[in-house]
């Protein structure tokens, strides 16, 4: 046996490979299917993410907004969301398509 590994150390050399034990530490380490899914789904979200980048100073400034409320003023607003909410559910399609054509200009 110990004249094989020297055989293909000898190989391994002359052709510049790295070593056999290197190459299978390497693929041991290699993600599997699943693991490969979840990296495919994060590297998805974050080019979804990417491309919203600058929502995202919104959301990150409405967050410290709503942070530095006091409870009695996020009540009110709860309060005041749910309303809105109330009425775009019951206005007529033409007035939202108007509301949301006057956000696009």
């Amino acid at each position: 046996m110990e004249r094989g590994k020297s055989i293909l150390s000898e190989f391994e050399n002359k052709l510049g490979l790295p070593k056999l034990s290197q190459v299978t530490e390497s693929l041991d380490k290699f993600p599997d299917a699943r693991q490969l899914r979840l990296i495919k789904e994060v590297l998805v979200a974050a080019e979804r993410v990417s491309q919203n980048a600058p929502e995202l100073d919104k959301v990150v400034m409405l967050i410290r907004e709503i942070n530095s409320m006091p409870i009695e003023k996020l009540e009110k607003l709860e309060k005041l969301l749910k309303r809105i909410e109330k009425i775009m559910k019951t206005a007529p399609q033409d007035l939202l398509e108007f509301l949301t054509s006057l956000k696009e200009e």
